[in-house]
Parts: C-alpha cells; structure tokens; sequence
C-alpha cells in the first residue's frame, strides 16, 4: 500500500545518505594519506568557477536539510581561473557540505565567487550553530572537531584537507564566526602557473 511504499522510500533515503557520508569519510582518509605521501600534483587547467560552482551546487542540494537553500552569485565579467580543478572543487564542496551540516533545517547557505586584482575570491556563510570561540584557532588542526558538533557527522579533516588543498595553490584562508553567522573567506590566485 501507498503509506508501506513512503516508509520504504524514506528508509532508502536515510541509506543513501549513510552510504553518502560514509563515502564522503572515506574519501578525506584516502586524500590526506594521498597528500601525505607527496602523491597530489597540482594539475591548473581553465575553469569557468560559474560553471564549476553550478555544477558542484546541484549535486550538494542533495544534502540539504528541508527549507536549506543554497544561493550562488558571481560577481563581474570575468569568471576564468586557471587553477587545479579537483582541488578548487574540493575546497568548494567542503566548506558548503559544513554549512549545510551545521546549519538547522530552513536556514539560507551562500555561496559567493568574484575575481578581482589577479584574485578568485570564494566566500561561503550560514545561519548555523557558528564555531565556539574557544575553539577557533584549532579549526584547521587534523581530527579537530567543534566542542559543538558532538551529534553531527564528521571526521575533523574536512577543513584540515580544505587548507592543505590551499597551501598547495599558494591560497589562503580566513573565517569569521558566530552562533547564527560563520563566513569563510579563502582567496586564490586567479592563475596558477604550471
């Protein structure tokens, strides 16, 4: 009947989001050991960041909490970088995967992209939970995890993957946080030589 068939399907929901984590997980543990080990080179190939972004957002809104959006702009012309595009993909798809993890149902997620001066500038912010200020200056530190992300998911290498994927662009990385307001700033060379 129609309400056994909804519970099935919501039952295949809640596993495809445990595979997805678990996936998720697995992949940060086989990156770092990749990066490690001195296995990661950087590749810089043109990217239209309006593209990648658009690309990368469709997938992440299967992630979404019900009510989270994700809005995305750009701001001027120019949208070409030349960077390595997993990397720059990787650092995008984390830092909104944790707004949207530490975010509450309903709640508005951000992503915003402009290149000035030689620059791609990536901008991310949430209404979500926000970083105890006691626990900001660990953020990047491998395996740390948030004294208030107890009950949510995560391997605490997330952002430490984020800053290694960055130093290895010559990038940086900067945040901002508050219960109900975390902004994360990273910014890039617009072109990475080979």
């Amino acid at each position: 009947d129609a309400a056994q068939d909804e519970r099935v399907e919501k039952h295949v929901m809640r596993i495809r989001g445990k595979v997805r984590e678990m996936t998720a997980m697995l992949n940060e543990f086989l990156s770092l050991e990749r990066i490690e080990q001195g296995l990661v080179v950087c590749q810089p190939v043109e990217i239209d960041v309006v593209h990648l972004c658009i690309e990368l957002i469709e997938e992440l809104r299967a992630l979404t909490k019900s009510g989270q959006t994700i809005n995305f702009d750009h701001l001027g012309d120019e949208r070409v970088v030349t960077l390595d595009r997993q990397m720059l993909s990787n650092v995008i798809t984390n830092l909104v995967t944790n707004a949207v993890k530490y975010s509450p149902e309903g709640k508005r997620i951000t992503l915003h992209t402009t290149i000035v001066n030689g620059h791609l500038r990536i901008i991310t912010s949430d209404e979500g939970i926000g970083i105890p200020a006691e626990d900001q200056h660990h953020l990047f530190e491998l395996f740390f995890r948030g004294s208030n992300a107890t009950t949510i998911q995560g391997t605490g290498l997330g952002l430490n993957l984020v800053k290694r994927y960055l130093d290895i662009m010559n990038g940086t990385i900067d945040f901002t946080s508050r219960p109900g307001h975390t902004v994360f700033n990273v910014e890039l060379p617009q072109n990475l030589s080979t």
